[in-house]
């Protein structure tokens, strides 16, 4: 079980900043790349040296000297970008192409096998980092008064009028009528909905270009609301705290796990939290907090065949979600350095809370599907007929 306190903890208030090619947030010091997509922070010199002198080892054998079939993971290399990035990072002549970047690297690194990061450079971290802390301050102080503001319009908000969904569902008591008429509505809690952050856009315009989405569905038996989504410069899924929202307004906390669009490094942990609000006619508000900056997003669900969810969606984001932890994170830290991590067998076992025991039965999967629009059509059935009666 996950306690309140873990959704409380916000660390980066204030947006990165950027000079002379580098960019800073939070607690780290980034090159920026093409079209600011990617950013590299400074790579260890001794790993660094590793990576660059790095030899294949021979083929693993049998007892009886033949090769084994089974052989470690083939290293792989770090991306170009990474390499272009180190030059920066320890003062060295950038570079066009990752051979030359490398060569350059290696050279610096002589007989040593160390490389010191140079005064400008140090400085250059020191100064934005105590730039970044006075922005951070000031950022805290005016996200905290614009939450106590907002706790106040939502305090007279609800006292003006708060629409209440009726506990239970509308089951038998329901007329064939209205429930058909639930079923054909849009469902509030699912569908792909497109979605606008502004500081994703402003940081990342290239990597933001294409259409940022986030698909939600409510699990089989309403325990969850999972989710997944693609923000361009991060991907991952979504899985909600508590109960679902049964009013106009409700909060939903959830954690999140994806993974880095750039590097392609997973993220994942207690601190990758969210809120996401409910606003009714398929629109969404929401928050999140990563570790290259909390943003702001809203959603408005598509139309047609667009903002639909297919049949075995929330299967795949299960998977999804159970496979980033702490396992396979180590194993692809190991195979960075050319090792075998071992076998990519390291996927959560589900929840007790979990409606999908690895793999559903058609029965289910059915149920799922079915679950994602009639569970949502509920919700935007109640609430027109909520605003019928409050306008008699």
């Amino acid at each position: 079980m996950y306690s309140d306190d873990e959704f409380d903890f916000i660390q980066n208030y204030a947006p990165p900043i950027s000079r002379d090619g580098f960019l800073y947030h939070g607690n780290d010091f980034y090159v920026t790349g093409h079209g600011s997509r990617f950013h590299t922070r400074r790579a260890d010199s001794a790993w660094l040296h590793s990576l660059l002198t790095y030899t294949a080892p021979p083929p693993v054998l049998t007892k009886k000297g033949k090769v084994a079939k089974r052989q470690p993971h083939p290293h792989e290399d770090e991306s170009e970008e990474f390499y272009l990035a180190q030059l920066l990072h320890y003062g060295l002549p950038p570079a066009t192409t990752k051979e030359a970047a490398k060569r350059a690297l290696l050279g610096a690194f002589g007989s040593k096998k160390t490389l010191t990061v140079p005064a400008k450079v140090s400085k250059l971290e020191q100064s934005m980092d105590e730039e970044y802390r006075k922005a951070n301050k000031v950022a805290k102080a005016k996200y905290l008064e614009e939450q106590k503001q907002e706790k106040i319009k939502e305090e007279e908000r609800d006292r003006c009028c708060h629409w209440k969904l009726p506990a239970g569902s509308w089951g038998r008591e329901a007329d064939e009528e209205r429930k058909d008429s639930a079923r054909q509505a849009n469902g509030e809690l699912s569908g792909n909905f497109e979605v606008l952050a502004p500081f994703l856009t402003e940081q990342w315009p290239d990597a933001t270009s294409e259409t940022m989405w986030l698909k939600l569905c409510p699990s089989s038996t309403n325990s969850h609301l999972w989710g997944a989504f693609d923000f361009g410069v991060v991907t991952g899924t979504i899985r909600s705290k508590g109960a679902l929202p049964t009013s106009v307004g409700d909060a939903v906390a959830f954690f999140w796990r994806g993974r880095e669009t750039g590097e392609g490094e997973s993220t994942f942990g207690e601190r990758n939290i969210g809120t996401i609000t409910f606003l009714g006619g398929g629109k969404f508000r929401a928050q999140i907090d990563w570790d290259l900056g909390n943003f702001d997003f809203a959603g408005t669900r598509m139309g047609g065949a667009k903002g639909k969810i297919g049949p075995t969606a929330l299967q795949e984001w299960k998977a999804s979600w159970r496979a980033i932890n702490q396992r396979a994170y180590n194993r692809e830290n190991i195979a960075r350095w050319g090792r075998w991590g071992g076998d990519d067998d390291d996927a959560e076992q589900p929840t007790g809370s979990d409606t999908t025991e690895g793999v559903e039965s058609d029965v289910e999967k059915e149920h799922a599907y079915d679950n994602c629009a009639f569970r949502g059509a509920q919700f935007s059935a109640h609430l027109a007929h909520l605003l019928f009666v409050r306008n008699k």
